[in-house]
Formats: structure tokens, sequence, C-alpha cells
């Protein structure tokens, strides 16, 4: 009985090694060898790290970094990018120079003052062409035309943000005429009638001064590009040292971000809503509105947009000219040149 037990066990164990061997070796002899999976690139071996430094809060503003990001373009470019919100407490020009950012977005006025103050910074892209800046009053204001200012109380958030509007009074002679006056972040003050114009994005407060109830009938625009006086605004930049040492991996950022910005502009609707799902901020309609309005600065009516991010260095020299006569405070006259204004990597990036 003994022997008929182990030789039915003995059994079961052969036929157990012969089904292995089966199943590893099935078909072996006729099928083609399959090549070996690709192996998933990781964040250590295979994807570079870059930190990207946002201006403000991200959302529609910054869409085309948002939807190259969620797209996987970066990805595809062999980056891990880590993408930080900004804010009124955060300075995108010294958290790059410290090494918190490898690049980020500022206005290039304010890249200026810190150039100028000795900060080895130079700008590699100029997202957007145009300026966003407008001056927004009520009709019943009567501020048909930059000339209807004098004697009106402007509003203005100050920081930089008002030299657009005093090469403006200056054009038409109405520097002493007016009263500007500290603007908060709302559009509550010209809404009430504390100050008869307020400044304004063409892409988030003009949008919140139409919310307060009032139609587009209702509202008079003075737009910086119209009148000859816009300053150049969202731009990327980094320091020259970490530009040198990891040019292929800045050229290539560019080349995922702009396909991200191309992609955000051929349908501002899908990049609010990504941008939307993203930050969360105010509301879908609101991103999706930023989106439609920021895209008309990234590439304004008849711009090719084969050349997004393009240096125009004509608006940059403006850009400089305004501060200087503005900014009192500035240490130094800005340098304009191709030492703070490099084109050389987005031309690689772009083919132009």
């Amino acid at each position: 009985m003994q022997k008929k037990l182990l030789a039915l066990l003995l059994s079961f164990a052969l036929a157990a090694t012969l089904l292995a061997g089966c199943s590893s070796s099935s078909g072996s002899a006729t099928a083609t060898p399959t090549a070996a999976p690709e192996a998933t690139p990781t964040e250590s071996t295979q994807l570079d790290h870059l930190t990207l430094q946002l201006k403000w809060i991200d959302h529609s503003q910054f869409m085309g970094y948002l939807v190259a990001k969620e797209k996987g373009y970066y990805e595809d470019e062999g980056i891990d990018i880590e993408i930080l919100a900004g804010g009124s407490d955060i300075i995108p020009e010294q958290n790059v120079y410290n090494g918190v950012a490898d690049i980020g977005v500022t206005w290039v006025s304010s890249l200026m003052t810190y150039q100028a103050q000795g900060y080895d910074l130079t700008e590699v892209a100029q997202m957007f062409q145009n300026s966003g800046l407008l001056l927004v009053s009520k009709k019943s204001s009567g501020i048909n035309s930059p000339a209807d200012l004098a004697g009106k109380k402007i509003g203005s958030w100050f920081g930089g943000n008002e030299y657009e509007v005093y090469a403006l009074l200056e054009k038409y002679g109405l520097m002493d005429s007016v009263t500007m006056v500290q603007q908060d972040y709302t559009m509550d003050q010209v809404a009430e009638g504390s100050i008869d114009a307020a400044s304004a994005m063409t892409y988030n407060e003009l949008k919140l001064f139409y919310n307060e109830g009032f139609s587009e009938d209702e509202v008079n625009v003075i737009d910086m590009n119209e009148e000859g006086v816009a300053m150049l605004e969202d731009c990327l930049f980094c320091t020259n040292e970490w530009a040198e040492a990891n040019h292929d991996l800045l050229v290539r950022f560019l080349r995922a971000s702009i396909k991200g910005w191309k992609e955000a502009l051929a349908d501002t609707d899908a990049a609010g809503t990504l941008c939307y799902n993203y930050c969360g901020s105010i509301s879908e309609a609101h991103q999706q509105y930023m989106a439609a309005e920021v895209a008309k600065l990234v590439a304004p009516e008849g711009f090719d947009t084969n050349k997004i991010g393009y240096i125009d260095m004509d608006a940059v020299q403006q850009t400089a000219d305004y501060l200087v006569k503005y900014n009192k405070d500035l240490a130094a006259t800005p340098v304009v040149d191709e030492t703070t204004f490099n084109s050389t990597y987005w031309k690689e990036a772009t083919g132009n």
C-alpha cells in the first residue's frame, strides 16, 4: 500500500514538472520572440526635475504651462515639472535667484528692476506680446477718452502697475491734473463711485466689473496697447548660470511649454476648464473667460503662433524707457541686450 502511494505521488510530481515546462516554453520552437516591455520612465532615472515659479495663483493666466503639464508634454520631453503658485508675498525673481525655482514667470518691468540691482537674471521667452492693463470707468463718469481723465481719481495697485498709467497721462499732459488712489483687488471702488477709473486686467478685473452688474454698454475702456504706452508683462526668465548649465533642459522646457500654449489657444474653453479643475479658482466660466482673454495677449490678431514666446526687443526697450522714467528708485539703467534678453534657447526650441 505504501509503495502504491509513493508511486502515485511520484507520478503527480512528474506531471507537475512536465506541465511547468510546457507553460514556460510552449510554442518556443515556432513563435517569434517578443520584445521585452519598455521600462516605464521614473523620475529618478529618466526625468529631469524642473521647478517653475508663477507670478500669481495657478489659474488661466498661466494656462499654457498647466495644459502642458496635464497633457504630459513635459514628460514627453523628459521633464518632471513642479509648478509653484505665486501670491502677494512671493517674488519670482528672488525665488529663482536663490534656487527655490529654476525658471520664473514675471512682468518685464519687474525683471528689469531686479536686473538693475545686480541680480543675474535673463529673460528667455516673452509669452505676452501685448499688455493686459486697462483703465475702466462707468460711462456715467464721462470718461470717453484719455483726455477726459483730467480732474479725475484714478485707481492703481502701484508696485510697478502705475507706470503705464503715468505714460498715458504724460502723453495727454495730465500728470498734474489727476489724483492717483490706492486700489484694492476688487472693482468695488469704481462701482460705488469712490474713484472714477480703475486699473483692470483684461483677463480678470474687467470681468469682475461686469459681474458687479454693469453691461459692456455701460462701461468705457482705455487700452494701453491702442494708446501706444504698453509695457510688456508675463515672460519666462532664469539665471544665466542655470541656463548655461542646463541648456538642453531649458530648450526642452520651452518646447513643451509652447506646445501647451498652442493647444490652449486652439481651444480656450477646454483650457479654461482644465485650469478650473487644476486650481478651482472662482468658477469654470470665469476661467474660460480668462483663457479667451489671455489668448489675445499671447497671440494678438495677426500674430504667427509659431512665434509664441518671441522677444520683441523694440517692445522691451519701450518697457525699459518707461521704467527708467517713472521709477525714481531704480538702482541703475536697465541693460537691454542679449545678456539680459536672450532668444538663443527660444530659437532652438522653435526653429525660428
